[in-house]
């Protein structure tokens, strides 16, 4: 009796919608090219489904499912329990279902047969709940495996940092977790670091050296860039978190009876991190080489440690004769403190400005102190305020004088020089201010204002209010007969002050303009930040918000450094050109780069904020060129031409929240969307990015998704640790685990090939990205405590051995394998920078020596006791010459066959015979239960690129 509906032909409507998935499953795979005969694991899942549907659309309240299902097996059953495939195709041609012999095969290895299979198993497991099913009949194992034993394990692995269960693959080898166990036979070495910090810095951070190099920050390296042709750089990677601050030294200085000259000697400070509080470095510019495989770094000098209520070092100053240098925090007083650096002693201590940080921008010496015999003095100057501080000759004794505004409106300034002594040593001050205009202070108060650029447009300043950026570049030069003036305007200004006055319109040269690298249409010039000359070069350096650097001469700019000006989440790499690469940042542009001439080559907006990218697996047919996906805020996706200076193509707006990730199909023919709103859109590439599906079932935001390599599925991980598989031709969930599926890629943070990679204080959030190499060796993984990890892949052991690289900033937001697995490049997020690693492999270590093989042997001096040993005594002279012959049980086994405790025999005439501990009879004991043999710890491998490691003890 079958159910009503049963006279129309078993038909309902669950069972054609299944039929119908089955049916676009086997059109799909029959138009894929190349790929005759193939069965995803997606069409497996539809295939399964279908047949599920059609045993309940002919069940009956006598009969269940199950019980049909075997009536029709044991009706073909010769007695044996199995059905072939033909017998299979069969029994499901009588419910209504066809099942060609390649679907049969694919079906049966499913289920771990091959020619045969026991049908009352696959009734069982095909009715019965999965997820109940694989309870009751698979192994279950809690954690990750644990390094040093053993792996031999096959089943469903439940893990904190994921909340659906893993399973291994059906082919799982215990000996890939030995490997995992294992530190990897490579390491990453910091190359190039693109970007420049221009957007939160309030001082000066960008100088010339004397050799005509340029020495800046980005994130948390201090960068000493050698000028084209060369387009080199060398590193300081001792700090440990953002770099805040930078100053130069402008005297030549003895260091420990080694003569530094002049502009070589850098201080760099830091804000505290979790471990330590702030501290300054002194670090040589010169030093350090590039080996061939190491980063080009340089060496330390000095650390001034403060503690962690000093919050961080907001500006640095040398004095004119090098000895002293002055540090300010960011504490609520701002205190500044003196400090004999090469003593390492500090000499005052005092309260700069009370408020919430920064009210401190910068700290200026006055430089004449030794040339025309000027009272010791430096200012502090920053938010409505500048102070003037002058001390002894023995820099113990410093009093503090706040300089009045006068009549002139109060305004923060961001910017001060002194200007040359006309007569005797007293020197006028030039302060740059938020609108533009150039303050002149003469004793303790302003006296004058000079208009000079224009505000610029305005930004948030930490404490919430709008502010003008102002003048931030102010520089003497050419021996004190000029001063160069940056503004908010993007302008530079050579001022006459031969006489040691400034005048209105009184200029030395003509102005420099810098222009948008966003093209005409930004409204906007780049504002200036920084500024430096060069007496050698005579040129002028100047860093931008836009964390650019460019260099100029009254007719030239050139770009030296390109940057970000907004937040960086994450890149791409072309997969057929290694050296190019693709980011994308909160400013509104993607950025092209090429890691060869270390450059970007194109940029263009997309008019609104992007947060992911992506590039085609292969040229698109019908523009014959790579195509590249833009998605971001508020749904927004961007299809653009890579072979046309990325022109628009296709834009898409089907989500309300923001794209989190985005993937192309290794076929190239679907482009799925991740999406804040818990779902991912699949485009079809061939319909013109025609929406064909919608997988909804996660409970948060979608943060990553990757392609299986036949391009039939999708897994997706969101960020509430869920790890899902779907079917992107229907959008259904495959409910099944897909455990021997073969993913193109591998950049989800849940699953079982990165079970190891959590450290132990996770909380699941910690781990920003990953990427299997295309190799499938290793696997990056990119954090928030600013480390950039390398793995040996998969990673299945607890606390995974890796190499861990320092120089970001906070959060590592991305990192990304380029095409040939030479390069590893890494995005900062709120550091704004790109760091590009090179690859360098090393050799296995040599295996350790053999052990010495014991001998029978003296073990005193007297010849009284005799024993199996590795280092035979020398007999005295008188003692016993006969060796008491070995234990008459061994045999001819030797010592091998002595199983510890290990026994021994005295000499004749020696006494009663004993028995020898292990370690004096020379075997080496065998460590006791409970007893680990070998463990890990973190360590460095001596690569100052590398400086924390995680290595087998």
């Amino acid at each position: 009796v079958g159910r009503p509906g049963s006279s129309r032909g078993y038909s309902s409507p669950v069972m054609d919608a299944s039929q119908r998935e089955l049916a676009r499953n086997r059109a799909a795979e029959a138009a894929e090219p190349g790929t005759p005969g193939v069965v995803t694991e997606a069409h497996i899942a539809a295939l399964e489904d279908a047949i599920r549907d059609a045993l309940r659309a002919r069940r009956s309240v006598y009969e269940g499912s199950q019980d049909l299902l075997l009536r029709l097996f044991k009706a073909v059953d010769d007695g044996s329990g199995d059905v072939d495939c033909n017998e299979f195709a069969g029994v499901c041609a009588q419910i209504g279902v066809s099942v060609s012999p390649a679907e049969a095969r694919a079906l049966f290895r499913r289920f771990g047969y091959d020619a045969v299979m026991p049908y009352e198993v696959f009734a069982h497991t095909l009715i019965t709940q999965p997820a109940r099913q694989l309870a009751q009949d698979m192994p279950v194992r809690k954690g990750a495996f644990t390094p040093g034993a053993s792996a031999n394990f096959h089943g469903k692995v439940l893990y904190r940092y994921c909340r659906k269960p893993v399973y291994t693959p059906s082919n799982w080898d215990p000996a890939l977790a030995d490997r995992s166990a294992d530190m990897p036979l490579a390491r990453l070495v910091i190359e190039f670091v693109y970007g420049y910090q221009g957007v939160e810095n309030t001082g000066q951070n960008l100088f010339y050296t004397a050799d005509g190099k340029v020495v800046y920050y980005t994130a948390g390296v201090g960068v000493v860039y050698h000028r084209p042709p060369v387009h080199h750089q060398q590193f300081f990677l001792a700090h440990t978190d953002d770099i805040s601050s930078i100053a130069i030294c402008p005297a030549a200085i003895d260091v420990d009876g080694r003569q530094y000259p002049g502009r070589t000697l850098v201080a760099t400070g830091q804000v505290t991190s979790v471990e330590e509080g702030p501290f300054v470095c002194v670090w040589d510019s010169r030093a350090g080489s590039a080996p061939a495989d190491g980063a080009a770094t340089v060496p330390e000098l000095v650390r001034l440690k403060f503690d962690k209520e000093a919050r961080g070092i907001v500006a640095l100053g040398f004095s004119p004769t090098g000895t002293r240098l002055v540090a300010v925090a960011t504490d609520n007083m701002h205190s500044v403190y003196v400090y004999d650096w090469r003593k390492q002693r500090v000499l005052f201590t005092g309260k700069g400005q009370m408020g919430d940080p920064p009210q401190v921008y910068g700290v200026e010496w006055n430089p004449y102190e030794a040339t025309h015999g000027a009272t010791p003095a430096f200012v502090t100057f920053g938010r409505k305020h500048i102070k003037l501080w002058t001390g002894d000759a023995g820099g113990t004794n410093w009093q503090s004088k706040q300089l009045s505004f006068g009549k002139l409106p109060m305004q923060n300034v961001t910017s001060v020089q002194w200007l040359p002594p006309r007569q005797g040593p007293e020197s006028l001050i030039v302060a740059g201010v938020a609108d533009g205009s150039l303050y002149i202070y003469k004793g303790s108060a302003a006296i004058k204002s000079i208009a000079a650029h224009r505000p610029g447009p305005q930004y948030i300043q930490a404490d919430g209010h709008p502010a003008h950026g102002g003048v931030r570049g102010l520089r003497v030069c050419k021996g004190g007969s000029v001063l160069l003036s940056g503004g908010a305007d993007g302008t530079v200004l050579q001022w006459d002050i031969s006489d040691g006055t400034l005048a209105e319109s009184r200029f030395a040269g003509p102005s420099m303009q810098l222009k948008s690298p966003f093209g005409p249409s930004d409204k906007w010039a780049p504002r200036i930040r920084a500024l430096d000359y060069s007496p050698e070069l005579d040129s002028i350096i100047v860093g931008t918000n836009n964390c650019d650097i460019n260099e100029l001469t009254p007719t030239t700019t050139d770009t030296l450094m390109d940057g970000h000006s907004g937040d960086v989440y994450q890149l791409a790499f072309h997969p057929a050109k290694p050296n190019i690469m693709a980011t994308c940042s909160d400013s509104g542009h993607v950025h092209l780069w090429d890691t060869v001439t270390r450059s970007m080559t194109h940029c263009a907006a997309v008019g609104f904020t992007p947060r992911c990218v992506a590039y085609s697996a292969a040229p698109i047919a019908s523009t014959g060129s790579y195509h590249l996906a833009v998605g971001g805020a508020k749904g927004a996706v961007k299809v653009l031409d890579e072979g046309a200076n990325l022109r628009p193509l296709h834009d898409a707006r089907d989500s309300k929240e923001g794209v989190m990730d985005l993937k192309y199909s290794p076929n190239a023919r679907f482009l799925a969307a991740a999406t804040a709103d818990t779902w991912v859109d699949v485009y079809s590439v061939e319909r013109g990015y025609q929406r064909v599906a919608r997988c909804s079932g996660h409970s948060s935001t979608v943060r990553a998704l990757d392609w299986s390599a036949d391009s039939s599925m999708i897994q997706t991980a969101s960020a509430d640790l869920e790890l899902l598989t779907w079917n992107v031709r229907t959008g259904k969930q495959i409910t099944m685990p897909v455990r021997d599926a073969e993913w193109a890629t591998y950049t989800v943070c849940q699953g079982f090939p990165v079970m190891g990679i959590w450290p132990d204080y996770a909380d699941g959030t910690d781990v920003n990205a990953v990427d299997r190499s295309k190799d499938g060796r290793f696997l990056v993984t990119a954090d928030d405590r600013g480390l950039v990890k390398l793995f040996n892949y998969p990673v299945v052991v607890e606390d995974a051995p890796h190499r861990a690289y320092r120089g970001h900033s906070s959060h590592v937001m991305g990192a990304r394998w380029n095409a040939n697995d030479s390069l590893v490049c890494s995005v900062g997020g709120r550091d704004w920078a790109i760091f590009q690693f090179r690859v360098v492999h090393l050799d296995p270590a040599a295996p350790p020596p053999a052990p010495p093989k014991p001998v029978w042997g003296p073990l005193d001096p007297q010849g009284r006791a005799y024993g199996f040993t590795t280092n035979p005594v020398s007999l005295a002279p008188g003692a016993a010459a006969a060796a008491p012959p070995p234990p008459a049980e061994l045999g001819d086994a030797g010592p091998s066959a002595l199983q510890p405790p290990v026994g021994g025999y005295a000499a004749p005439g020696a006494g009663p015979h004993r028995a020898l501990p292990a370690h004096m009879a020379g075997i080496p004991e065998e460590p006791s239960q409970g007893q680990v043999a070998g463990g890990a710890s973190f360590a460095s491998d001596g690569d100052p690129g590398e400086p924390l490691a995680r290595n087998p003890a």
